[in-house]
């Protein structure tokens, strides 16, 4: 009798539970219909679009995926809400919401038909804006350094005083090359097929060209890339004016290499104090920012027909030699010409090539006046990025794969945030 009495109210929980269950089922594929409909506003064809225009199509692309299941009887929509603006700097945020109903089957016989249904979706997205890049590659005697732990140990058993930079000096320590002949050691190195951190940073710059080709089919954002590199004061360089062929730009780093000079401090054999990288000054990375600034048109946001935003790439080992107004190297960069550019919106990349302490090992000046003040080095360059723009490498590391991320950092894409 109790259990025949319970039955009624097993089955209409029992019932009440099922019907549950297909409303939160319900909810799951409309929720889903909601996400695909956000994505759609913020997506590579509607970003080209109008705000209302957007609106218009992702609320097509809703209507079209919930119909089979409100023509299936299963639910019910009451009302959509759209909305996608997009803010002054070209970043769009959809936003789809929808109530509904789950028609009940079995809580019907208790007067209960429906179960509400609700759900929302937000994504982001931002107009991949037009850039300009602007490469400046320190060429300087340092960055004529081996990139691999082998390559150090093969530079630095060539030559008597165990050196491990790749001079290209005519008159100043030679090693023993491939073919057994008394060479420069820049000589050494390429008769060893080694690759310099010179060589590596032209590669990385043609490798950029290429993503930077990738990308802008993918997004719709238009690239231009200039090229320049620098040494000592007035030894920057324009290789490439700013261009939006990256296959020719990808050509115009393909033989970098170090300055060859006559002999340590004298540029040539007249060894005149007017000439770009006397006295060791080699490294004018002032001069170079100052010189560069001066190629960069004035920076736009980039989206609607404005200019193109700036980033402005720094390669470098760091260390700045370019005055020695007290005999001996700066170190640290400048900070200064950092912050003029910065002020002007222009963004700042940073790829540190490591100044290794190890590298310095058996020269006594270089112990005294170098070793102890490299840690300098590092934060000054932090310290010229932008936000988000900094990264270093190492020995054994691949400068193309870091250029590469500093790239893609430059770049939105549609998330859902809700």
């Amino acid at each position: 009798m109790m259990f025949a009495m319970a039955l009624p109210v097993l089955t209409f929980a029992i019932g009440m539970g099922i019907d549950y269950a297909r409303a939160m089922k319900a909810q799951t594929k409309m929720n889903a219909v909601a996400d695909s409909a956000a994505l759609s506003a913020v997506s590579k064809v509607a970003m080209g679009m109008s705000d209302s225009d957007a609106v218009a199509y992702a609320r097509k692309i809703f209507d079209a995926q919930a119909l089979s299941l409100v023509n299936a009887g299963d639910i019910a929509v009451s009302n959509v809400t759209i909305n996608a603006p997009t803010d002054a700097n070209g970043r769009r945020n959809a936003t789809v919401s929808y109530t509904g109903v789950s028609n009940n089957v079995f809580a019907r016989i208790l007067g209960l038909n429906t179960l509400t249904i609700k759900g929302r979706s937000q994504t982001t997205n931002a107009v991949a804006p037009d850039i300009n890049f602007y490469m400046l590659l320190d060429v300087s005697s340092s960055m004529a350094l081996p990139t691999t732990s082998k390559g150090l140990a093969k530079v630095a058993a060539s030559n008597s005083r165990n050196c491990q930079f790749a001079c290209h000096a005519a008159n100043d320590l030679k090693g023993r090359n491939a073919q057994g002949k008394m060479v420069d050691l820049y000589d050494v190195a390429k008769s060893y097929g080694l690759t310099l951190r010179i060589d590596d940073e032209g590669t990385a710059v043609s490798r950029l060209t290429a993503n930077a080709t990738s990308t802008s089919s993918k997004t719709g954002a238009s690239y231009q890339i200039a090229i320049a590199t620098f040494r000592g004061r007035g030894g920057f360089t324009l290789l490439q004016k700013l261009t939006s062929d990256m296959a020719l730009a990808a050509k115009a780093t393909a033989n970098l290499a170090p300055f060859k000079y006559d002999r340590n401090g004298c540029p040539t054999s007249a060894c005149q104090s007017t000439e770009v990288g006397y006295n060791d000054t080699d490294t004018g990375t002032s001069d170079a920012m100052t010189q560069v600034n001066k190629l960069i048109n004035p920076p736009g946001n980039g989206i609607n027909n404005a200019a193109p935003q700036a980033v402005l790439f720094l390669v470098t080992d760091g260390m700045r030699d370019e005055l020695r107004s007290n005999g001996k190297p700066e170190i640290a960069i400048d900070t200064v010409p950092c912050s003029t550019i910065k002020a002007r919106g222009v963004r700042i990349a940073v790829l540190y090539t490591e100044y290794l302490p190890e590298s310095l090992t058996g020269d006594d000046w270089s112990q005294t006046n170098i070793a102890p003040y490299l840690y300098k080095v590092e934060p000054a360059l932090q310290a010229c990025s932008s936000p988000g723009l900094y990264t270093k490498v190492s020995t054994d590391q691949d400068i193309s794969a870091a250029m590469a991320a500093l790239f893609q950092n430059a770049v939105a894409t549609a998330r859902i945030t809700q």
